[in-house]
């Protein structure tokens, strides 16, 4: 039904010029982001380092996503509720979205913060740690 009668497949079957546009911009941040893709690890590496320095149990992340154990699904809301009232929001995952003895905040590390706000968001999480 779309194919015959969707405008774009009835006059045309090339793509939409802004489809085309966004593909050939993704295609060049791609292929010139390697700076992009280094500070992304170290941001994560940082984190790591961060939260085990000060003993908290974390994931060794493959990517940009970092994972902190909490001690149970009552204190991973209350340090998600205390990040977030200072101003830093983190996802938290507790059963039944995770195993019954896993709880846990979850980071997605970004390249698209300021460095700054990058390590005080990690302070905060480790200040308001349970």
């Amino acid at each position: 039904h779309l194919v015959d009668t969707g405008r774009t497949f009835i006059f045309d079957t090339a793509l939409p010029p802004a489809v085309a546009a966004g593909v050939l911009a993704a295609t060049g941040l791609a292929r010139e982001g390697d700076p992009l893709r280094d500070e992304l690890a170290g941001r994560a590496a940082l984190a790591v380092a961060r939260f085990r320095a000060a003993g908290l149990p974390v994931s060794t992340p493959s990517a940009a996503v970092v994972s902190v154990t909490a001690p149970g699904p009552e204190a991973a809301v209350s340090w998600a509720a205390d990040c977030r009232a200072r101003g830093v929001a983190v996802g938290c995952f507790r059963p039944p979205s995770t195993p019954d003895t896993r709880s846990r905040l979850r980071l997605t590390i970004s390249a698209g913060v300021a460095r700054m706000d990058f390590e005080r968001a990690l302070d905060v999480i480790v200040e308001c740690a349970p």
